[in-house]
């Protein structure tokens, strides 16, 4: 029985050591994955943010491109006028040099 409590005395310490590092283990890892967490929160966040930017830019582009295109119209629009005009002078000249 002597030996049986001596064992004990020695199982009980080492079983508690254990028990504290595998706590401490436990502890070490939790704050692993929080740190984890949280770096991948902010990513997240991160990542929105660009996503949100990214939406604006869009919407800035197609904003110019329409704006281009009814500027393009606008010149299309006169340029026609520009060339019906010079025909008209043309054709006035032409009758005035014809007399």
């Amino acid at each position: 029985m002597k030996p049986l409590a001596k064992l004990s005395a020695v199982i009980l310490p080492l079983a508690l050591l254990t028990a504290c590092a595998n706590t401490a283990e436990m502890e070490a890892l939790k704050a692993s994955v929080e740190s984890a967490q949280s770096t991948a929160d902010s990513a997240l966040v991160a990542a929105r943010n660009a996503q949100s930017t990214a939406d604006t830019a869009q919407r800035t582009a197609t904003d110019a491109e329409l704006a281009a295109m009814n500027a393009q119209k606008s010149a299309d629009e006169a340029q026609a006028t520009v060339e019906e005009c010079c025909a008209k002078i043309d054709r006035m000249f032409e009758k005035a040099m014809s007399k």
